[in-house]
């Protein structure tokens, strides 16, 4: 009944730890700053869901390379393996250079979202540090998509733990300016964060390198047919991760409008969510890679069973994750509100808050899992057009509560629904089986 389950752990147990350090990394980005002043907190929220709202097209777009790994693996392929690798490294050069001309155009508008102004500032500075070093995270999200897809997850785990532990000392170091280092502030995480991505970029190019990807002319030559094939199922995916960004980032500008205490416990309520959600989204990745390699098997009847085997694991993570978001909500909450003077109503605030995370944690396990099998078994189109009508939805029910009757309950109660709402598309379509439709590889059997 759970075949799929012992290979799926084998496989999701070290992407779940690198998915878990880079919400650790998030975690440290927010404890440090708790000590440097609550508006750095306030501003971390917003400045750096955008970061990852632009970042998220790049890197889904030029990640999507490791699907096409996972088939071409699937079927034997090692030379459409490298083939596969080199679609994601052009379209990670393509992106840093587009991010950093970018960079602090983009990064001048949150001087212009209502919040107060030294949180905007914080915004703006976080923002753009990060975007002008957008190649690094997504060349490395490129290249470590290529080594989960040949099997190769436990390696990318140690590329994240090495840059884990950059970011971690530099914060402390910058944000505080300890060790004769300035003191930064949160321009001081933000580029602890890059120097972090370029560390991790700069390991994944040398074992790409030593396994012979960079010295294979042929697979590294650009052919614009197959780049734009790519382009026509990675784009949409990047796109989707946008929108889903969109969202959450529209979602923390409108909270912002209630004020900086209600801003921060809702920055701090999803780092916090992050300890259940990243581990959720490695499971994920595990499950997109074994549908892939399973569709590129030409095994078809292998996809419901992972999907739903994996559905069920998930779930029972998440479930234990609920429990103790809803049962310790204020000490969770108070190991990240520092002392200052607002801490108490943040602590307060919070624990309100944690009572939706844990609702809605117990939904959105179809989301991370389904929204993988989907995306692995090629139905990015769909997934695109279906989350771009929800997300639509969900925006203007926010604005409306913003206009008529802005309230933290309110707007975290809509975000809740959000996420039932596409979790029940997720599962419709898993179900439906209209992904079997899709191709990955050009001449992948019918």
């Amino acid at each position: 009944m759970f075949s799929h389950v012992p290979g799926l752990l084998r496989l999701a147990l070290p992407l779940i730890l690198s998915s878990s350090t880079i919400t650790m990394m998030q975690i440290v980005d927010a404890f440090v700053l708790s000590l440097h002043s609550s508006a750095a907190v306030a501003a971390m929220g917003p400045s750096s869901l955008a970061v990852i709202l632009f970042q998220g097209f790049l890197f889904g777009t030029a990640g999507y390379a490791g699907t096409f790994v996972a088939h071409s693996h699937g079927r034997g392929d090692e030379e459409g393996i490298r083939q596969a690798a080199w679609l994601g490294v052009h379209a990670s050069l393509v992106s840093g250079l587009a991010a950093l001309a970018l960079a602090w155009p983009l990064g001048s508008l949150f001087l212009f979202a209502g919040h107060e102004p030294q949180v905007a500032r914080d915004e703006q500075a976080y923002f753009a540090i990060c975007m002008a070093g957008s190649l690094f995270p997504v060349l490395g999200g490129a290249l470590g998509g290529w080594l989960a897809g040949i099997g190769r997850a436990v390696t990318v785990t140690w590329v994240t733990l090495v840059s884990f532990a950059v970011n971690a000392v530099l914060d402390w170091g910058l944000v505080l300016g300890e060790w004769g280092l300035p003191r930064m502030g949160i321009a001081g995480a933000a580029l602890g964060t890059v120097a972090a991505q370029l560390v991790a970029a700069g390991l994944y190019a040398t074992l790409f390198a030593m396994s012979g990807g960079f010295a294979d002319r042929l697979a590294r030559r650009f052919r614009w047919a197959e780049f734009r094939r790519f382009l026509s199922l990675a784009t949409p995916m990047g796109f989707r991760i946008s929108i889903e960004l969109v969202a959450w980032t529209f979602f923390l500008l409108i909270l912002g409008r209630l004020g900086t205490v209600e801003l921060a416990a809702s920055s701090i309520a999803f780092r916090i969510n992050g300890t259940a959600f990243f581990p959720a989204l490695g499971l994920a990745q595990a499950s997109g890679i074994l549908v892939g390699r399973a569709r590129g098997a030409g095994r078809d009847e292998d996809v419901l069973p992972i999907a739903w085997q994996s559905l069920a694991v998930c779930e029972l993570w998440l479930a234990v994750m609920a429990i103790l978001f809803a049962t310790a909500s204020e000490p969770l909450m108070a190991v990240f509100a520092g002392d200052g003077p607002e801490s108490a109503a943040i602590i307060e605030a919070g624990s309100v808050i944690m009572k939706f995370v844990a609702a809605y944690c117990l939904i959105d396990a179809a989301n991370i899992v389904f929204g993988g099998v989907l995306s692995a078994a090629g139905d990015t189109g769909w997934i695109a057009r279906a989350f771009l009508a929800a997300t639509s939805l969900f925006l203007a029910a926010l604005w409306m509560i913003d206009l008529f009757m802005p309230s933290l309950v309110a707007e975290w109660t809509a975000a809740t629904i959000f996420v039932a709402g596409t979790a029940v598309a997720w599962t419709h379509r898993v179900q439906a089986g209209a992904w079997r439709k899709a191709r990955v590889l050009h001449d992948e059997a019918a």
